[in-house]
């Protein structure tokens, strides 16, 4: 029972610290001239985060090693949570720059950390193997609907509400889920995972797949759908006083449902083969953003291809 608590806890800590770092993959393309900001730095601003990962995921292993996860993951979460209030207030670009830079150094303690929470949980167990399975599964599954949630009711509360008002709910949802990070530690034993060495067979395919698939998947395509929408459907109305942020949304989101089929794409892998399929989803992948890019494709169209390209992003992953 302690166990799947910190599971739980620690899932959840993790979906909600997701809010405002979504809805700005939504919302920022559509709104960057508002806030006096060029085209160029949207792709500096969604990817600033993710670049600094490279640094500081090592940070956040040897941290690991040496002070309180408990701890840590609180700081991280807290920080975290404070940055939305700077994405909802702060204009300045060096100053948007500086809050994104630091939230990919929160992100890289927090996921580093729910990982290693999800792995202490399921360390006494004596089919310690299937139970992590299962546990990985589950927080890859709340941290997905903490994705859902920032894409869709981040463009929603946009539309509605406004971009500032909907990052301070934001922000206040994600500082009342601090508490359940270090609550999520309670109890829990440390494990110490032995070093693996990076030149496994193969590493070398899965790091250019990997990148190939993430610098697409979640890095082109979502930072540059809501700048496409907004040229090619203008100002649309989808009623409700709803506009082409909440479509971004929506199909921001849709990449994390699309998630729910990969019980049946890997089914489809484990019977014709990992390599096969694996090509095969690349090509159609392929295939699909390139229909995407054609200048003529009618709106419809358009989005069908994004969804189809998340369908097989799902089976790359």
């Amino acid at each position: 029972m302690r166990r799947n608590r910190g599971v739980w806890f620690v899932s959840l800590a993790t979906a909600s610290s997701l809010l405002g770092d979504q809805m700005l993959y939504a919302v920022l393309p559509t709104i960057y001239a508002d806030l006096g900001l060029q085209p160029y730095h949207v792709g500096i601003l969604l990817s600033a985060n993710r670049v600094v990962r490279l640094i500081t995921n090592h940070l956040a292993e040897r941290g690991s090693r040496r002070w309180s996860l408990a701890w840590l993951l609180a700081v991280a979460l807290t920080t975290g949570a404070l940055l939305n209030l700077a994405y909802g207030t702060v204009t300045w670009f060096p100053g948007l720059l500086a809050a994104r830079v630091l939230w990919g150094v929160c992100w890289s303690f927090i996921r580093h950390i729910g990982l290693m929470t999800v792995v202490d949980a399921a360390a006494e167990s004596p089919v310690g193997a299937s139970r992590l399975a299962r546990a990985m599964g589950f927080y890859s599954g709340i941290s997905r609907l903490g994705s859902i949630s920032g894409n869709l009711l981040g463009a929603l509360g946009h539309d509605l509400i406004g971009f500032s008002a909907t990052l301070v709910i934001f922000a206040a949802a994600s500082l009342l889920c601090v508490p359940l990070g270090p609550w999520s530690r309670r109890g829990l034993p440390r494990t110490r995972p032995p070093h693996i060495s990076a030149s496994e067979p193969n590493s070398r395919g899965l790091l250019v797949c990997g990148f190939a698939s993430g610098c697409v998947g979640q890095g082109l395509i979502a930072a540059t759908l809501g700048a496409v929408l907004s040229a090619r459907l203008g100002d649309v109305d989808l009623g409700f006083g709803l506009g082409v942020a909440s479509l971004t949304g929506m199909l921001l989101a849709s990449r994390w449902v699309a998630d729910l089929l990969a019980p049946i794409l890997g089914h489809v892998a484990d019977r014709v083969g990992r390599r096969r399929s694996g090509a095969a989803y690349f090509v159609a992948g392929a295939l699909v953003l390139g229909l995407a890019a054609m200048p003529q494709i009618s709106p419809v169209l358009l989005i069908a291809a994004v969804l189809a390209f998340y369908v097989t992003a799902t089976g790359v992953a």
